[in-house]
């Protein structure tokens, strides 16, 4: 074996073990990860730093390393969710059906909200996504759904700065956490403007059969045709789509006795 495929390999093992020991526990740095390693802190930041800049770590800002997000939507492709979106797939269709629109599933990995599914619309102006995009949950539909059910994952999503990606963006904290209130109530989330100027979307969570979220439904759309067809209009299509599929995953909702 020529010594250049030897050294590519050695490199290859070592960043290995190093999302290795990340993965294991909290946050490291580069003198941390070098100790695990037994190698110079240099190489280890060397490999850090490439790692970083693929998306599989992120430097937090004390200078310590924790796994990024292509690291957490490789975990979403191998885990159950492949499951969950074979499950939910005649859900997709059938609120494609209904809408004619961009349908996206949606599930959280981690502090991400990431693309599991979509069927892309007909229409002439489109916004569509790819499966395994990547989005921070507080701009997409689907994620401010999820947050608006799981008090926990909210609490701890909201506890650090959120990223503006428009100028719509909800990065004031006390904002958004009115938004998630307001989202829980009425059983949906709207999504207005706050990824990308011009689009759109509603989306509402399946549940488990515990009634946590196991994802969110959504329809993406250009504002304008949102504002012709009307938030009330499509948020009862989304709303009752994913109801339907809760119940398809084995959710039953609690009733007060009569």
């Amino acid at each position: 074996m020529p010594p250049s495929t030897e050294s590519g390999l050695s490199s290859v093992g070592r960043a290995l073990r190093l999302l290795e020991a990340i993965a294991e526990g909290p946050p490291l740095g580069a003198t941390e990860l070098a100790a695990r390693l037994t190698t110079s802190k240099a190489t280890a930041f060397r490999l850090a730093r490439t790692l970083e800049a693929n998306g599989y770590l992120e430097q937090l800002e004390d200078a310590r390393y924790r796994l990024g997000a292509r690291c957490l939507v490789l975990g979403a492709r191998v885990s159950s969710e492949i499951d969950l979106r074979q499950e939910l797939r005649g859900a997709e269709e059938e609120l494609y059906a209904r809408t004619q629109e961009t349908v996206l599933l949606t599930v959280m990995a981690g502090r991400f909200a990431v693309c599991l599914d979509s069927i892309p619309s007909n229409h002439a102006v489109v916004s569509v996504a790819q499966i395994g995009t990547v989005w921070p949950p507080h701009a997409v539909s689907g994620g401010l759904a999820i947050l608006a059910e799981d008090d926990e994952l909210r609490d701890e999503y909201l506890a650090e700065p959120l990223t503006s990606h428009s100028p719509d963006t909800i990065t004031d904290p006390s904002t958004l956490r009115e938004v998630l209130v307001e989202a829980r109530r009425v059983g949906y989330a709207v999504n207005d403007n706050y990824l990308r100027p011009g689009v759109c979307a509603i989306g509402a969570v399946v549940r488990r059969p515990s009634g946590e979220a196991a994802a969110a439904l959504s329809v993406m759309l250009p504002e304008l045709r949102l504002r012709e067809t009307g938030v009330e209009v499509l948020s009862r299509t989304v709303c009752a789509v994913a109801d339907r599929a809760s119940h398809h995953l084995g959710w039953r909702p609690i009733t007060a006795a009569g």
